[in-house]
């Protein structure tokens, strides 16, 4: 039902028969609108970088082998191990020199060995082989420690992306609304905002697939939070609010005169 009525929504997008319907509807039925297309969007990008991600683990062997020497000496001691976060732990040090069996937790280091808990069981790597930058042993570390914060970077990024359209929804929907208040084809502010996050379904759609593949033709403003803001998009994105402000206020005079 709700896939039907999300269905629904798109295809409203495209019709300027039916913007009354969608402008009619909550403003917050816009904004889950927007999100969902963001988060399609976001689905075929990460589909797309997966190839780049498989030759992640080669690509970090080149950048090691830069490196001429490399070496880390120190000395660590402990009363007690330490435990991150101290309920069921997820990562435990423990230098203390005592017997330590991994449990439960992901990462387990000890003063001679590094633990850690994959999809293929538990695994062990020698601290040495860290300390002299054992190239295949660094570059695995590295990827695994990648997959390992994934969940919090897909969080980070998605609710960055997400607060980055949402803000220019409005900001476009405020520019939308002072340029129709100057025209005949004068509406409420919340519909004009409203506009801006139903027209953002192509540009969602092509500026994020297009930064996993080839972002410069989009002409890079400048970024923040590490979120580019592209040029090519915004304007792109303006026109479409214009054009269906713009019908919109055709389709309400051409109900009134049908009334009439």
């Amino acid at each position: 039902m709700r896939f039907e009525k999300f269905s629904k929504q798109v295809f409203h997008a495209f019709d300027p028969r039916e913007f009354n319907k969608l402008i009619n509807a909550p403003f917050w039925d816009s904004v889950k609108y927007f999100t969902k297309i963001l988060a399609i969007a976001y689905i075929i990008m990460a589909i797309l970088l997966v190839p780049k991600l498989v030759t992640l683990k080669s690509e970090i062997q080149d950048q090691l082998s830069k490196f001429d020497s490399f070496s880390v000496t120190g000395i660590v001691s402990q009363s007690e191990s330490i435990r991150i976060p101290a309920k069921e732990p997820l990562i435990v040090i423990d230098a203390t020199g005592s017997e330590v069996i991994p449990n439960k937790e992901r990462i387990t280091i000890t003063r001679d060995s590094l633990f850690y808990k994959f999809f293929a069981g538990r695994k062990e790597i020698p601290l040495n082989q860290i300390k002299q930058m054992d190239k295949p042993v660094v570059s695995r570390l590295i990827i695994y420690f990648f997959i390992f914060i994934l969940p919090s970077l897909v969080f980070f990024t998605f609710g960055s992306f997400w607060l980055k359209y949402f803000l220019f929804a409005v900001l476009i929907g405020t520019i939308v609304f002072l340029m129709a208040d100057l025209t005949r084809f004068s509406q409420p502010w919340k519909t004009c905002v409203k506009s801006a996050y139903y027209t953002s379904t192509l540009i969602i759609l092509v500026e994020v697939v297009s930064s996993a593949i080839y972002a410069k033709w989009m002409v890079s403003l400048f970024s923040f939070w590490n979120l580019n803001i592209y040029l090519v998009p915004l304007v792109a994105w303006l026109i479409l609010s214009i054009t269906f402000v713009s019908l919109l206020h055709f389709s309400k005079l051409k109900r009134k005169h049908s009334k009439d």
